[in-house]
């Protein structure tokens, strides 16, 4: 309870992020569909413009969530974070020219400087943040290759195995992409982990580049094709968190859920719903790597070569009758998934519900609010009767349910 309660507070603080990523993520993947289109100076442009975008995205959380957790001087407070977060990008760069910016950077340097702020003087803090920058981002720059070296080495584990590097391949990308992390899926989609073949005398390699090629056998249904599958089971997922989310972080949700639907980047959705409950990003690694093995054993060999929203899959649409036929089932994987999973661990959304001061002693002794799952049938039901303070309410318990005859209920209904 004390872990999303934490997570809780850090899902609030980005709620502002959650809306300009997803915009920034959108116009970012549709300035490269379009760079396919056009010249290749016109192609370089809107490179870089998509680029740019997509590094904002890190300062933009680093950015309000010092804002929203920090007090006093909020503003100044959160321009130093970036000003941080910017010192940390130049020292890696001075180390590793190829680092790609990690929007979770931004998230772990805002962290650092609410704890500061909290914690010490200001000005102490001005210098331990603005130090601990520079020395992170050296220590990072010289990581970078010994990481490299790392998912190069897990590349090699996981190509070739069959069926067990399509579950793999998506249990480790996920895992990766909710930090931002794209290394992993580009050792398989521009190098000779994810394949290669001999095409007119030249050899490609990389699953998107053989699906460039003209190819559509086991490399793009194992490394590409789940990528459409697991998308249909987070639209599920969300469609099912929107019963139990209310105010504007539904309207956040939806937000997050249309832009990587729109997009196929799911890294911010990923984030959403780990903020949410880390169980149900859990178990969206298993639905990710049964959606892959799916596509693998359908041998569908649909591919994409931006990172697979709509349109592309619209545009690239391979053996319909198996897509939309899996997809209608792992939209529904998704939204049982959640119940069992809201059912049985919750979300930190709930201690958003505002519980007026009269309620709390009953509410802490039902076992907090996020304890609470349902009121039906005159009695209530909880997710683990043993936090249920029999002492302080007189009730009946029989496994999950909770019967007692008391006032308090009616009136705490009417908050949930």
């Amino acid at each position: 309870m004390k872990l999303f309660n934490h997570i809780n507070r850090m899902h609030s603080a980005s709620l502002v992020p959650f809306i300009f990523s997803s915009v920034f993520i959108v116009l970012s993947e549709s300035l490269n569909l379009i760079s396919s289109r056009v010249s290749f100076a016109d192609e370089i442009l809107l490179y870089n413009y998509s680029s740019l975008l997509n590094v904002l995205i890190g300062y933009v959380f680093c950015y309000f969530i010092t804002f929203e957790l920090t007090s006093g001087k909020r503003a100044f407070n959160a321009f130093w974070s970036i000003l941080c977060l910017s010192l940390y990008n130049t020292a890696v760069y001075s180390f590793y020219d190829n680092s790609e910016q990690i929007y979770f950077i931004g998230i772990i340097m805002a962290l650092l400087c609410v704890f500061c702020f909290k914690r010490i003087d200001r000005i102490t803090a001005l210098a331990l943040t603005v130090i601990s920058a520079v020395v992170f981002g050296f220590l990072a720059g010289f990581a970078c290759d010994y990481f490299d070296n790392f998912i190069m080495w897990l590349s090699a584990c996981i190509s070739d195995k069959g069926c067990f590097s399509a579950v793999f391949f998506s249990a480790f990308d996920n895992i990766l992409s909710l930090f931002g992390i794209d290394t992993l899926k580009d050792m398989f989609f521009y190098k000779s982990y994810g394949g290669s073949l001999l095409f007119e005398g030249d050899l490609v390699t990389g699953a998107k580049d053989l699906f460039s090629s003209g190819y559509g056998g086991k490399a793009v249904s194992s490394y590409l094709s789940g990528h459409y599958f697991l998308l249909f089971s987070l639209a599920g997922i969300a469609a099912a968190m929107s019963n139990n989310i209310k105010g504007v972080q539904k309207y956040i949700l939806y937000t997050v859920t249309v832009a990587a639907v729109l997009s196929g980047n799911i890294s911010i959705l990923l984030l959403f719903i780990f903020l949410e409950s880390p169980f149900l990003f859990l178990a969206v690694l298993l639905i990710g790597a049964a959606a892959y093995l799916t596509a693998f054993l359908l041998n569908l060999g649909m591919g994409y070569l931006i990172s697979g929203g709509i349109a592309e899959m619209i545009m690239y649409i391979n053996k319909p009758v198996y897509l939309f036929a899996g997809g209608v089932i792992f939209l529904a994987i998704g939204y049982f998934v959640y119940k069992y999973c809201y059912e049985k661990h919750g979300i930190s959304d709930s201690f958003n519900i505002y519980i007026p001061t009269r309620l709390e002693p009953f509410v802490k002794a039902l076992g907090g609010i996020n304890n609470i799952i349902r009121y039906k049938n005159d009695a209530l039901e909880v997710r683990n009767p043993k936090l249920v303070d029999t002492v302080s309410i007189n009730c009946e318990i029989n496994e999950n349910i909770v019967e007692f005859d008391d006032k308090r209920i009616d009136e705490l209904m009417e908050y949930l």
